[in-house]
């Protein structure tokens, strides 16, 4: 099957490719189009390997490449993005694209990698005291949100994951983990709530969190994505609170 094939991706990687991110980059010196087939000319004879250069300046063509193709995954959809398209959106020869990323599936996996900094802001909101937590988190994801680099990745892989399989479970693994489980762990002192309700509360504080994002900075609705910071700031964060220590009526 051709790299550039409109079939959704599955669950399952391709030979040679990790979900878990490990193996996404090819082992230097190995040169591989799509599903790990080496990459010819059309005469049939091995294609020039592109010029490999130091080390910085193949770090910055994978980050351009990189960026492209969230752009083109989010506006495009798995079926509309092709590799060669990517290459084209990046500026760079569609071989770099094929050298650095096994296949398409490589590329989106890629792409679905959290924003730096994301989950050691919410790690470090989560050890604030219980008293003013749900204050420090609001403020952590303002500021993931507020950072341009770290929004456009995020708000990339949202709108990937709304039409793509994959870029849903690494979603939905990066909320379990980075947010619902570290604000639940955060709850799991000696005079804490038994490990029901603090999964409870930890839900609770992500859907918070979570709407009032996608309604402020995915979908841009109106007067919520107008508001300043700091008015969302004193609406949002007493909520937030409650959630964490306030009383829950079941």
């Amino acid at each position: 099957m051709s790299p550039e094939s409109s079939a959704t991706p599955g669950t399952s990687a391709p030979r040679g490719v990790s979900l878990s991110g490990e193996s996404i980059w090819q082992t230097p010196g190995r040169r591989q189009g799509g599903c790990g087939r080496s990459l010819h000319r059309a005469g049939g004879g091995p294609m020039d390997a592109p010029r490999r250069g130091p080390k910085e300046e193949r770090g910055v063509t994978v980050e351009r490449i990189v960026v492209a193709a969230r752009a083109c995954f989010a506006e495009q959809g798995w079926a509309g993005t092709s590799l060669r398209g990517v290459a084209r959106a990046a500026g760079v020869d569609a071989r770099l694209v094929s050298y650095y990323f096994a296949d398409k599936t490589a590329l989106l996996q890629a792409c679905l990698q959290p924003p730096p900094g994301f989950a050691e802001r919410v790690a470090a909101a989560a050890s604030a005291p219980l008293d003013r937590r749900g204050a420090a988190l609001l403020e952590a994801m303002l500021a993931n949100w507020n950072d341009p680099a770290s929004a456009v990745v995020l708000r990339s892989v949202i709108l990937t994951a709304a039409h793509e399989p994959l870029a849903l479970q690494q979603l939905q693994s990066v909320f379990r983990t980075a947010l619902i489980g570290v604000v639940a762990g955060s709850l799991n002192g000696a005079d804490g709530p038994g490990g029901e309700e603090r999964a409870v509360r930890a839900g609770l504080v992500a859907s918070q969190i979570v709407g009032l994002f996608m309604t402020r900075y995915v979908w841009r609705i109106p007067p919520l994505s107008e508001l300043p910071d700091e008015k969302v700031f004193r609406l949002v964060a007493p909520t937030v609170q409650r959630y964490l220590d306030g009383p829950l009526d079941r």
